[in-house]
């Protein structure tokens, strides 16, 4: 960021004022020097102190003059801000696996949600979501998701990835942020099966190389981390460390103890050492929001 002081005028015109009174007095010291003004070589040639006694008179009327009208302008000190900021290309990808259905510690009545569920707690749909007492994880990264999209600035690019046994891209690389934030009202249709980090990862990846572009990029990925930890993973992790992007891993946590399978534990440790984890404990929508708030601010948002 950089910041400087400076003038601010409310008004301008008092400044051509100075134009016709620049002109008398040039007219002045063309015509009657010898009355009006001393001879410039006397003033020259003489102690300083008794030049401007001698002078002392218009010197005063100019003095004046030049501080009426900058009193007309109307001067302020503002204080600039410029705040540099390139845009971004954001590649989110979002856990949709069956675990994701799983019941978070917040009550559906504490909070108004943005979207209305439709996927039930196992398999079936849900007809009033209203009988469901908590809310799911899927939904705490679906409403902490919004208020995230809404955020971001003109020149910014989103895609949006949802993973669970497969990669499923419901938006490509784009600066209509609208378009993408209706996707999320199609969530529920993808929450079922496992979870294949890699092959997301390996997706998103491609897609970036798909769209090329001058924008800084940013991957993040949302997941309770409920993994194989492979090889595969492991060689993807290693092409985010390899690639000009910030990697940022939401991890919202199995339970309030903070446990986690061995196999999640090995995943979470890997993608410390590429990027940034954050980690997610009791997730309830402000603690999802102020993560997302945290990627803002490490991207130069706040």
């Amino acid at each position: 960021m950089i910041d400087w002081q400076t003038l601010q005028f409310d008004q301008t015109w008092p400044f051509l004022l100075l134009l016709p009174v620049a002109a008398v007095l040039i007219a002045l010291w063309s015509f009657r020097q010898t009355q009006v003004f001393p001879d410039l070589s006397l003033a020259i040639g003489t102690r300083r102190a008794g030049g401007i006694a001698d002078r002392w008179l218009p010197v005063a009327g100019l003095v004046l003059l030049f501080t009426l009208v900058l009193v007309l302008t109307g001067p302020s000190v503002v204080r600039v801000e410029q705040r540099e900021h390139d845009a971004r290309d954001f590649v989110v990808l979002v856990d949709t696996s069956r675990s994701m259905r799983h019941d978070t510690t917040a009550s559906r009545s504490d909070y108004e949600l943005s979207f209305r569920r439709r996927a039930g707690a196992f398999s079936d749909a849900v007809d009033d979501p209203e009988k469901l007492p908590y809310i799911a994880r899927f939904e705490l990264a679906r409403e902490s998701l919004f208020r995230f999209l809404a955020d971001r600035r003109p020149g910014d690019r989103v895609a949006l990835v949802y993973f669970n046994d497969d990669s499923h891209p419901v938006s490509a690389l784009t600066n209509n942020i609208r378009f993408v934030i209706e996707q999320l009202a199609t969530m529920d249709d993808y929450v079922n099966w496992g979870t294949d980090i890699a092959g997301a990862l390996d997706g998103s990846l491609s897609l970036l190389e798909r769209y090329p572009g001058d924008n800084r990029r940013t991957l993040i990925i949302l997941t309770d981390a409920e993994t194989r930890y492979t090889k595969d993973l492991e060689q993807q992790l290693a092409r985010i460390a390899n690639a000009d992007l910030s990697f940022y891993l939401l991890w919202i946590t199995a339970d309030a103890d903070d446990l986690s399978t061995e196999d999640a534990g090995n995943f979470i440790d890997l993608a410390e050492s590429v990027g940034t984890v954050l980690t997610i404990k009791n997730p309830d929508p402000e603690n999802m929001q102020a993560a997302f708030f945290d990627i803002s601010r490490r991207e130069g948002y706040v």
